[in-house]
């Protein structure tokens, strides 16, 4: 667990409820809160690997076409999503 998980969870439970604390109906526990961020960060890694792929495909004359079927999109959809380069942060 980082220091910022330990933070967003100091966060949540500050502000929960208007400031009031936590709602006892809608408790989670430590647990089940780190499964949770767990799985952010390797959904954010996950869309990093797809950022670099995408990126590689086209730096290798990939069609938007072939792009958004490999995505599971059209390819407005593709070309919507990643024509324009984002900023990457590495892990």
């Amino acid at each position: 667990m980082s220091d910022r998980d330990d933070e967003m969870l100091a966060d949540w439970l500050e502000n929960a409820n208007n400031g009031e604390g936590p709602d006892i109906d809608g408790y989670m526990s430590r647990e089940a809160f780190d499964v949770v961020v767990e799985a952010v960060e390797r959904r954010d890694e996950a869309q990093r690997q797809v950022d670099m792929a995408v990126a590689q495909a086209r730096e290798e004359g990939a069609s938007w076409y072939l792009i958004g079927q490999a995505l599971g999109v059209t390819k407005q959809g593709a070309f919507s999503r990643y024509a324009h380069p984002r900023t990457v942060v590495s892990a």
